[in-house]
């Protein structure tokens, strides 16, 4: 089984570690307190197998999850196949040309960090702003360079967690290699699920490299793409940030 495939298939037990409802409970918060209009159609950018597009449609919203990963937009549809105001396409992030636009826009699960350039990263932000209408709100998470910084010792010393989702147990091991200069960290990642009912093992490994950013430059990022940020948390729960914080979560507006 190709990593892809791999991912694909087991992308619920990987991430089964986070509370997707709650998430969700978050993001309905932020399009009512800070959204300047109604929101009822969602984009979901990096949707990988579409776990808060699905979430996002049971409560009455219209989503279309997008994904470069053509497997992962195929597990996403068969999961929804009962769901009518959700749907899937196949795109690159960077370079959006939909129909419609939309109330607002989710990038979950670090999808800015696989864009490593600044090009990059401003292309992404300027193809989620021009799928926005104005006063529509953007809501994205990263790697905070400052925390991670902090906590160097503790990212690139080798690390193992454990999935259980059902029958399913998943090892991940991993460690990390940070580039100060580049603000980038290029992750050694392998997994292991066991799956307890039949006794198979299928396993999978690969490397990515994940840009870190600053809050500062975000801001900057985002200005120059359209958005004015309107805050930032250190994760879900709405905790403010700080310079330890490993992780932000950024909500910005489309001016």
């Amino acid at each position: 089984m190709g990593s892809e495939d791999f991912y694909a298939q087991y992308y619920d037990i990987l991430y089964s570690h986070r509370n997707v409802k709650s998430e969700v409970d978050f993001l309905e918060k932020v399009f009512q307190k800070h959204a300047k209009r109604s929101v009822k159609k969602i984009l979901d950018v990096g949707c990988g197998t579409g776990i808060h597009s699905v979430e996002l449609a049971r409560r009455g919203y219209s989503v279309l999850g997008v994904d470069a990963s053509k497997v992962m937009i195929e597990r996403a549809r068969e999961k929804a196949k009962d769901i009518d105001n959700v749907s899937f396409m196949v795109a690159d992030a960077r370079h959006l040309k939909l129909p419609e636009k939309y109330d607002a826009a989710i990038a979950m699960y670090g999808v800015i960090s696989y864009f490593t350039t600044d090009e990059d990263a401003l292309d992404f932000l300027k193809s989620i702003r021009g799928s926005l209408e104005s006063g529509s709100i953007f809501v994205f998470d990263t790697w905070n360079m400052l925390g991670v910084l902090e906590k160097r010792v503790y990212y690139e010393t080798p690390s193992t967690h454990v999935r259980k989702y059902g029958s399913l147990i998943a090892l991940k091991e991993e460690s990390w290699r940070l580039n100060v200069l580049s603000q980038t960290s290029t992750a050694e990642i392998s997994w292991s699920v066991i799956d307890l009912k039949s006794g198979v093992i299928d396993t999978a490994s690969h490397t990515l490299v994940l840009r870190l950013f600053t809050p500062r430059e975000l801001k900057h990022l985002l200005r120059e793409s359209g958005f004015e940020v309107v805050t930032m948390f250190e994760d879900y729960t709405c905790k403010p940030i700080t310079e330890s914080s490993s992780e932000l979560v950024v909500v910005a507006r489309a001016v």
